[in-house]
């Protein structure tokens, strides 16, 4: 759990928390019509968050849990993104000497 929590989650979930985007490169293009199946503007992604390849997917999730997921992204997330909240984010950064973007 560390390795996935430490070296995964933690770095990615401040990008997304910052909303990071990086340069739209060659290479970036490319990658997105390698690795979807339409073109990545049409995508939609709320349809998608619960979609997983059957490979990694070893047990079936049930109802709940993704109704649970669903409900705390739609309450959670614009809360997070209004003061006082996405001060708190910043400030949690600052004090774990992470530089902002």
């Amino acid at each position: 759990m560390w390795c996935y929590c430490g070296m995964t989650y933690m770095p990615m979930s401040y990008l997304y928390g910052k909303r990071f985007v990086g340069p739209i490169t060659d290479l970036v293009k490319q990658l997105r019509k390698e690795l979807h199946s339409q073109p990545y503007d049409e995508v939609n992604w709320k349809k998608y968050r619960h979609v997983c390849a059957k490979e990694d997917l070893y047990h079936q999730r049930p109802l709940i849990q993704d109704l649970m997921w669903d409900s705390l992204y739609i309450t959670t997330e614009p809360l997070l993104t209004r003061w006082p909240f996405n001060k708190l984010r910043e400030s949690t950064c600052k004090d774990n000497g992470v530089h902002p973007l």
